[in-house]
């Protein structure tokens, strides 16, 4: 589908105005030779020194990079104005003009990734952020393989590290899935940010970190494990629902779909959401909702879980959840 829409793309006058603006420029060289890693996955150099202080923030005065950041983000607006006049032809020609002029070593792996990556900034846009916002580690275990290899402190842990450090969040949020829950994947991007986190603490050990820890459609929270219980009223259901059917088209129909629902995830984790509101109805009491001050309780017919932690506390319960995996 996707390769189609390129074909079709490129006969067109679009393309070739595009061309000759220089639209299709390579990625200016930043040690990423192979489009795969970054400096830091392959860097010799030691994991953190905390004795350094953390990088400034600075704006690119490059030409050339910031050519290529204004190309991406033309990208994603085009996609999205398509989706908002629901016209696929825009939609067509804003996906299928991502990532041009880079030199492709392991096709697939790339293109896939890409994709995925098109869609991430394509959702992250419709809530106004720029590509520019959105850092794509591509960490090092993430392979085709059946089996990944586990993350390194260096190849994997490392790139977060340098993310947190440059952008200085006081709220992290991480995919709080216990091994073999689903994609291994999502434990072990827990295992790199935990490590990460733990180094950039003592960067700042006067300003505790939360991390909120959050699961979707392959583990749930008991009611009991969670700190915050946001609602969710029938439009923020609705929006999560056309977020994920508009944006990211290549998992409408999923490749390793759920055992609860062969179908969009989006509506899997409505579900839950729904299911979560039902269970706190019967601890509240349905008037409790009904008949609250706040129309905002009022409106409720989903409720989103997260755990808030420390940083020592996310170390903690990252071991439990590894121990609890290797009982079965």
């Amino acid at each position: 589908h996707m390769i189609a829409r390129a074909e079709k793309f490129i006969s067109t006058n679009s393309f070739a105005k595009l061309v000759g603006e220089g639209y299709f420029l390579p990625k200016p060289y930043d040690g990423d030779d192979d489009g795969l890693t970054s400096p830091a996955m392959t860097s010799s150099a030691s994991f953190v020194d905390i004795n350094t202080p953390p990088p400034a923030t600075t704006t690119t005065t490059d030409p050339a990079r910031e050519h290529y950041q204004l190309t991406r983000s033309r990208d994603v607006w085009q996609y999205l104005d398509g989706v908002a006049a629901k016209d696929d032809n825009e939609k067509a020609e804003g996906s299928a003009r991502r990532y041009p002029g880079q030199a492709d070593t392991r096709d697939v792996q790339i293109l896939k990734g890409s994709c995925r990556e098109f869609e991430s900034e394509c959702a992250w846009g419709s809530l106004g952020w720029l590509p520019s916002h959105v850092a794509h580690l591509r960490l090092g275990f993430y392979t085709s393989d059946i089996f990944t290899p586990e993350p390194t402190l260096e190849r994997d842990s490392k790139p977060v590290m340098d993310v947190l450090l440059r952008t200085q969040p006081d709220i992290v949020t991480v995919a709080f899935d216990p091994e073999a829950s689903g994609p291994d994947t999502h434990y072990k991007v827990l295992q790199a940010v935990t490590e990460a986190l733990k180094v950039y603490q003592r960067t700042r050990p006067d300003k505790p970190i939360k991390v909120w820890g959050y699961r979707n459609v392959w583990y749930r929270f008991d009611t009991s494990e969670v700190t915050h219980i946001v609602p969710s009223s029938l439009s923020s259901l609705g929006s999560l629902d056309r977020m994920f059917m508009t944006n990211f088209e290549s998992q409408t129909s999923a490749e390793f779909p759920s055992y609860e629902l062969d179908g969009p995830f989006s509506k899997l984790a409505a579900r839950i959401q729904v299911e979560q509101y039902k269970n706190l109805k019967v601890c509240l009491g349905r008037r409790w909702f009904q008949e609250h001050t706040s129309a905002l309780i009022r409106a409720t017919k989903g409720l989103v879980y997260f755990k808030e932690m420390t940083v020592p506390e996310l170390e903690k319960f990252s071991r439990a959840l590894r121990s609890r995996a290797e009982q079965y």
